[in-house]
């Protein structure tokens, strides 16, 4: 397996990514999750110092560097085929998406996003590809969902679909960073930092 520098990676997409391909990526973040306070904070309730959760996704995307297929375009080729699966010709709506809210779109690669110094890659979820994500403590694996954890966990977040699909069209932005290793071009490379 290869090893790229983040920067590498990066002139590696701006190099070789033409249109859409898929991705399958590997991202390493701290768990999100309440620390509690005083008496009643994790590390003195459960010996467990949340500082030290990390957070493993592997995942499987669309990355698209092209301005011609967008988000709204993804989302109105949705509207269409959830139409055609109920027997209808087109949909009964068109998506329209806002502007981006934060960050600057690179103009040679747009599937990067710079924001306050560092690097964002844009992902399109695959559909029935559901993430694994998997927590380990100071390297041990362990589950958020156990009882231990209930009153920790932030409460569901709910989705916010205004696209008007019965399934959102998933669009992730991860801190170049945070993404470990990738799958892309037929090879896999493992992500380390810059020197």
């Amino acid at each position: 397996m290869d090893t790229l520098t983040h920067s590498e990676f990066k002139t590696l997409l701006i190099n070789n990514l033409k249109g859409s391909t898929i991705i399958s990526m590997r991202a390493e973040t701290k768990a999100k999750i309440n620390k509690g306070t005083g008496a009643s904070a994790m590390v003195e309730t459960i010996g467990i110092n949340p500082d030290h959760i990390i957070k493993y996704t592997d995942r499987v995307g669309l990355i698209n560097n092209s301005n011609v297929v967008t988000f709204e375009d993804f989302v109105n080729n949705r509207l269409v085929k959830e139409a055609k699966a109920k027997g209808k010709k087109t949909p009964q709506l068109k998506f329209t998406a806002g502007p981006r809210t934060w960050g600057t779109r690179s103009k040679e690669c747009p599937v990067l996003v710079e924001h306050d110094g560092k690097i964002y890659m844009t992902i399109f979820c695959v559909t029935n590809n559901k993430p694994k994500v998997t927590h380990k403590y100071e390297g041990e694996v362990i589950d958020l969902q156990e009882a231990r954890f209930d009153a920790y966990r932030s409460a569901e977040k709910k989705s916010k679909n205004n696209q008007g699909t019965e399934k959102a069209v998933d669009v992730r932005d991860y801190t170049m960073s945070n993404v470990k290793q990738v799958t892309i071009f037929k090879k896999t490379y493992n992500l380390i930092p810059d020197a």
